[in-house]
């Protein structure tokens, strides 16, 4: 069974303000945060605030590949800004395989950057590279629900079973005993509810 780490909103406000003071610890300085859309969104406006950083900005990696599976990265939105001689923060919430980082990073360096340096909350052993700082680390391959991708990870797991047809409850026990995943039950009703307005109603699926 593939266990999935789900973390909280609390949790994850305590390791980014681990995260952001291990960081200071070394001395580095940043003069830019870049996050990784979209889960680098979070914890890099955090570390703005731990690390006293005003200049914030984004690009956008996708990854072609289904929930609970490693997928191919592709930088489809650059950063349209110099970074001539300044010091930057690339911040992401895991390294998977580290391709995305990596691939970010060299773009970075392309603008001009005098320094990158990457930071995440969650690195994997199966990483291809080992971040600059990182709070926790996972020696086996787990699927990591955060917080802001709940109901989304939440769809896509009821997805790739094929479980939208299902009554609630039931999804509900597949998910615990298939991932681990203790999934409330009025996620599961939204989310079969929202799939409803393709032609499926939360209460069709209950009478299922």
């Amino acid at each position: 069974m593939l266990k999935c780490v789900v973390y909280s909103w609390e949790e994850i406000y305590k390791m980014c303000e681990e995260l952001g003071r291990k960081i200071a610890s070394t001395g580095f300085k940043p003069d830019v945060i870049v996050a990784i859309a979209r889960g680098g969104w979070v914890p890099a406006r955090i570390l703005c605030d731990v690390l006293d950083v005003r200049e914030l900005y984004s690009v956008k990696a996708e990854h072609w590949g289904r929930v609970a599976t490693p997928g191919e990265a592709k930088l489809v939105q650059s950063l349209n800004v110099k970074l001539d001689g300044k010091t930057v923060l690339l911040v992401d919430d895991v390294t998977d395989t580290g391709e995305t980082c990596l691939m970010v990073k060299e773009h970075l360096n392309s603008l001009g950057a005098s320094e990158v340096k990457i930071a995440v909350l969650d690195h994997k052993a199966t990483s291809k590279f080992l971040p600059d700082f990182f709070v926790r680390k996972m020696e086996s391959w787990k699927w990591i629900v955060y917080p802001w991708s709940y109901y989304e990870d939440t769809r896509d797991f009821i997805e790739k079973h094929t479980l939208m047809h299902e009554r609630p409850e039931k999804i509900q026990r597949e998910l615990k005993e298939r991932y681990d995943f203790d999934v409330d039950l009025r996620v599961i009703e939204y989310v079969v509810g929202e799939y409803g307005t393709k032609g499926v109603g939360i209460e069709e699926v209950r009478r299922a």
